[in-house]
């Protein structure tokens, strides 16, 4: 009977699919992810403007969402995206490997702003990066700020959204223990460098999986005049078994 009337349907061109395996968009694909991983708090690295915590409601998530943003001008629009929320937390500081302070790149374009400095590359294709200012700003390591994120210390099940421009990994690793309570991750994974000493994407997407995170979706973020793609934004999730598969996999002659 379904069959029939989705035939039916589609014969007026319009197809019926299920919401939980729509995954086309990151939107909808997050929506799914956060439903099968049953999370229940989100740390949002690199909020910026606050785009993706309106987002992850817009997706109908109802848990606690702790966004973070070093820039001081930008932070100030963060924390006007969350008021009224009183499940959404915001904090004025950015997350890395080593807890200190350092300079950060803020371009007119500021979801570009980053502790590393755009290429000539980057600045051939966005006219507002080449204009910029410094800040120094707060470091902190996500495992030794627990106890200033009200709640988190209740949520069991969490995920971690990594957009820092070119610091991902860095923030990744001063998550220490409280990976063992991720269950999703979501990363900007960079092919095409737009700043200089970038990671290796190869390299990022290894690290990852050694840590038990496994490939669930990668959306285009933007490509370049000749149709490469720039950045993915790359969503995983727990799958610490399949880690331990490819311990044992045998190498290929």
């Amino acid at each position: 009977m379904i069959a029939t009337i989705r035939s039916l349907i589609n014969r007026l061109g319009i197809d019926v699919v299920r919401t939980t395996t729509y995954n086309h968009d990151l939107g909808d694909h997050l929506r799914n992810v956060l439903a099968a991983q049953q999370i229940d708090a989100v740390l949002d690295v690199g909020a910026n403007r606050g785009g993706y915590g309106e987002l992850l409601r817009r997706c109908g998530f109802k848990g606690r969402i702790y966004s973070f943003e070093p820039v001081s001008s930008v932070f100030t629009k963060l924390e006007a995206a969350a008021r009224g929320d009183d499940l959404w937390t915001c904090h004025n500081f950015a997350l890395s490997d080593a807890a200190g302070e350092h300079a950060i790149n803020v371009y007119e374009g500021d979801v570009f702003s980053s502790f590393l400095n755009v290429n000539d590359y980057s600045k051939d294709i966005w006219a507002n990066l080449r204009r910029q200012t410094t800040e120094t700003v707060r470091l902190a390591r996500l495992d030794e700020v627990l106890g200033e994120l009200p709640g988190l210390a209740g949520c069991s099940r969490l995920m971690i959204k990594l957009d820092t421009q070119g610091y991902d990994l860095r923030a990744f690793r001063g998550a220490g223990d409280v990976l063992d309570r991720v269950e999703a991750l979501q990363s900007e994974i960079t092919f095409l460098p737009l700043y200089d000493r970038m990671d290796d994407p190869y390299k990022v997407l290894a690290e990852y999986r050694d840590a038990g995170f496994y490939v669930s979706g990668m959306y285009p973020i933007n490509r370049d005049p000749s149709l490469a793609i720039v950045e993915y934004d790359c969503v995983m999730v727990a799958r610490r078994e399949t880690a331990k598969l490819w311990e044992t996999a045998p190498v290929a002659d």
